[in-house]
């Protein structure tokens, strides 16, 4: 009886190898790419926060802490900046950072910045232009900012970043 049973478990891995190999490549799902059509944004917001986190840590601060309520309000000023192929950090009929933080749920927030970036790079060039610039490098490094948002929105090829951070009271 056992030998019954691997001999059609063994049956069926080489079928089931020979029917992956004839789908023609072509057919197969291509890996997303980091930028460009098709970027994976949810993997590159995972990629950046590691790596900011990193560099916090090797400054002597304290990971930052993901929020959802943050997460869309990058997301949508990523997505706004995008809309109007426009890099800045208000784009038009858009509310002020201050009450884009406060309509993600931090009304009280004692302290916040934005970083924001726009092109076809990794999450690791993008934060090099943000660490090789002084103001920017200044905000990702402050160890009172303690919460986050990412949002990576793709348009053609180019990826729009945005990185809301707060410090409640």
């Amino acid at each position: 009886m056992m030998l019954c049973v691997r001999s059609a478990l063994f049956s069926a891995a080489v079928l089931a190898t020979v029917l992956l190999a004839a789908v023609p490549a072509s057919s197969r799902p291509a890996p997303s790419p980091e930028h460009g059509p098709g970027a994976d944004t949810a993997r590159i917001e995972v990629r950046l926060l590691a790596q900011v986190n990193a560099v916090r840590r090797d400054a002597g601060c304290r990971g930052l802490k993901p929020r959802s309520g943050l997460h869309g309000s990058a997301t949508a000023h990523s997505g706004a900046m995008a809309a109007q192929r426009s890099l800045t950090h208000q784009v038009a009929g858009e509310a002020e950072l201050r009450e884009r933080i406060a309509a993600a749920g931090y009304p009280e927030a004692a302290l916040m910045g934005e970083v924001i970036a726009m092109g076809p790079m990794s999450a690791r060039q993008a934060l090099r232009r943000w660490l090789d610039s002084p103001p920017h490098r200044a905000l990702l490094l402050d160890c009172r900012l303690r919460l986050v948002g990412l949002g990576v929105q793709s348009v053609g090829s180019q990826l729009w970043w945005t990185i809301d951070l707060v410090r409640r009271r």
